[in-house]
């Protein structure tokens, strides 16, 4: 009797431990370049101007610069001035990533830290940054 209640507690966990890793793995993908077509549709409400960079430059060092670095080229995460964006290139898809984060990575959102017109300033930055390295 005692052998079937441990042998119990023992499937119980086993079974409630792989349930929750499969609730997250579903989320998990290889990284490699992909589009957000519904994100991509997006359009940027905050003109880009040199105020509006200079505000999202003040929120990137704020939120942003611990993992990408101070200039955007990826510390402990992506780097944002080259060519390889894995969740999409536009704005409205780097806007959600910064708002939403990204699934099965170490991204985590800022909605609840940022206004929406923070985060768009944010992506005018992000943007500006690149065209620099461009150049």
């Amino acid at each position: 009797m005692k052998y079937l209640a441990v042998l119990s507690i023992f499937l119980m966990f086993s079974l409630a431990s792989f349930d929750v890793f499969a609730q997250t793995a579903e989320h998990i993908h290889k990284p490699h370049p992909h589009r957000h077509k519904q994100y991509a549709k997006i359009k940027n409400p905050v003109p880009m101007s040199e105020q509006s960079i200079s505000e999202g430059k003040r929120l990137y060092e704020k939120h942003c610069s611990r993992c990408h670095g101070e200039a955007g080229i990826g510390d402990i995460a992506p780097d944002l001035t080259d060519d390889m964006w894995i969740h999409g290139n536009t704005d409205g898809e780097i806007y959600h990533v910064i708002v939403h984060g990204a699934k099965g990575t170490s991204m985590s959102g800022f909605k609840k830290e940022l206004t929406k017109n923070m985060g768009w300033h944010i992506v005018n930055y992000i943007k500006s940054i690149k065209k620099e390295v461009e150049k």
